[in-house]
């Protein structure tokens, strides 16, 4: 995003590409939409997400007070997933790598550390996996070489989200009070008929959901695979909060920092919230979500009638290339009789008339009886 965009009007997205769908393209898809609805409102009397959403501050209730009833969780854990978040998301170069983490947290260094060594030291996290490395193992070894180094802001969401969940569960639980009078809406978009090359770059972003001034706004049509990915007994994470819960809590995390922290930056919100929705539902929400991408969007109406269009045209080109030429139109109301026939064939009477009488060829003559 452009950093001399208003703090105000910024997104806070989900996606699972390395960026998400930026404003201006989203404004441009709202131009065409036309089926979008509102899910929930928390100050205008609920809506059809009311019971979804009281299930998840009841769920948030829940981890501020028996975290454990959630999930398992050490400071190992915490570090390990920070780091594959982090890995996902942030910068590739490892200048933009540093700033994010000085955004984040500090880094650590000895007083009689050398500027090499130092160097060194915050490189080493960021080695690549080699070949033959198991993940795993890997992912353990370089986020405990992270830890070394580098260490999240106290008290900070991220801190809370890494060693601390309990804590985030106080915080959405807050934000999430029947009784709060502060607003947060969901807004629904359907893009029932919106062209599928309109909506290119979303899929390209794999973004299904951002943040702005307290409305969270999604896709809707992704739901119905989240819950189907929920059915499946092999999703992993905690079975109290559903994928489309987990979406949503990214998002609110986003929204408390943005309201706690208005200079952060929507990638250094992305991460934080990316760890706290890992410690809910692991990867299951980002392979869920590229799932919904293999079959999404649908053609509009416009468009198949456009590629029905297409296939009649090719038929009528291969009918014309069999017969060696233009076919002839269904109605054609050539005279039979103009057509050339074969002189051998006799050509049949009209029905009603007689043969033509010659003269002196026939025994019968008008008025006469016959010859003696």
């Amino acid at each position: 995003m452009n950093s001399n965009q208003p703090v105000r009007g910024r997104m806070r997205a989900w996606y699972g590409g390395r960026a998400p769908l930026d404003p201006d393209t989203w404004a441009t898809l709202m131009a065409v939409e036309s089926d979008s609805v509102v899910f929930y409102d928390h100050l205008g009397g609920g809506g059809e997400g009311a019971p979804l959403v009281r299930d998840l501050y009841s769920a948030m209730d829940s981890l501020k007070r028996n975290p454990s009833e959630l999930r398992s969780w050490s400071d190992d854990d915490g570090m390990e997933t920070f780091y594959e978040v982090f890995i996902d998301f942030a910068p590739e170069d490892l200048r933009g790598r540093l700033q994010v983490l000085q955004r984040l947290g500090s880094l650590r260094f000895r007083k009689s550390e050398t500027p090499d060594e130092r160097k060194a030291k915050v490189a080493a996290p960021f080695v690549a996996v080699g070949p033959d490395e198991d993940y795993a193992d890997y992912l353990r070894q370089q986020a405990r070489r992270l830890a070394q180094v580098w260490s999240p802001r106290p008290e900070s969401l991220l801190e809370f989200a890494i060693t601390r969940p309990a804590q985030l569960g106080r915080q959405m639980s807050e934000r999430l009070n029947p009784v709060s009078t502060r607003p947060l809406r969901l807004i629904a978009h359907r893009f029932t008929e919106v062209r599928r090359d309109v909506l290119e770059p979303l899929v390209a972003s794999r973004m299904v959901a951002f943040e702005r001034e307290a409305e969270i706004h999604f896709v809707d049509p992704v739901r119905p695979v989240l819950e189907r990915w929920d059915e499946d007994a092999q999703a992993s994470g905690c079975s109290r909060v559903s994928l489309f819960q987990t979406l949503l809590l990214h998002e609110l995390t986003e929204l408390v920092l943005h309201e706690n922290e208005p200079d952060l930056e929507p990638l250094e919100a992305h991460i934080v919230a990316g760890v706290f929705e890992r410690y809910l539902k692991g990867q299951t929400l980002s392979v869920a979500v590229d799932d919904f991408f293999l079959d999404w969007p649908p053609l509009s109406s416009a468009e198949i009638a456009e590629r029905e269009a297409v296939e009649m045209a090719e038929q009528l080109a291969e009918i014309d290339a069999f017969m060696g030429g233009p076919a002839a139109p269904a109605d054609d109301d050539t005279d039979v009789d103009a057509l050339p026939v074969d002189g051998g064939a006799a050509s049949p009477k009209a029905k009603g008339t007689t043969a033509k009488r010659v003269p002196g060829k026939s025994g019968n003559k008008p008025g006469g009886k016959g010859r003696n």
